[in-house]
């Protein structure tokens, strides 16, 4: 099985301009923990709910939320991305996505043709693949 198979190809992207409030905006209704980050529609970078979260601790505890929220308005994504991004292809096989995330410790994979987000993997994805080949 390869991961096109499995894969979100519907997938929220920022860019490293925009602000953190947007990212903790599509986190919290989107219900994601990774977001892609593009620049000229090339992934960069991505973001995550422990970068928003690290950012957050890092400034404003013990201020209340309206302190956050301005914070959250003046932080930029490039502030906070990760990068470089271990990527797949379409065609990498699930057990090899599988095993990336394993021995790198991380929760995604974007999915890409050259430099084009096509999709993203995630963990969830993974565990869903083994539930329906072991149903």
């Amino acid at each position: 099985m390869q991961v096109q198979e499995i894969m979100s190809t519907d997938v929220a992207v920022v860019g490293r301009n925009d602000d953190l409030s947007q990212v903790e905006n599509l986190m919290l209704t989107k219900k994601l923990r990774h977001i892609p980050v593009l620049e000229n529609g090339a992934l960069v970078a991505l973001v995550s709910r422990r970068d928003l979260f690290k950012a957050m601790m890092s400034s404003t505890m013990g201020y209340g939320d309206k302190a956050r929220k301005a914070y959250l308005h003046s932080v930029r994504v490039k502030e906070v991305m990760t990068y470089p991004v271990v990527t797949v292809a379409p065609e990498t096989s699930v057990g090899e996505a599988a095993d990336l995330m394993v021995h790198k410790g991380i929760g995604c994979l974007p999915v890409v043709e050259g430099t084009r987000l096509v999709g993203i993997v995630t963990k969830t994805d993974l565990l869903r693949c083994l539930y329906a080949l072991s149903s």
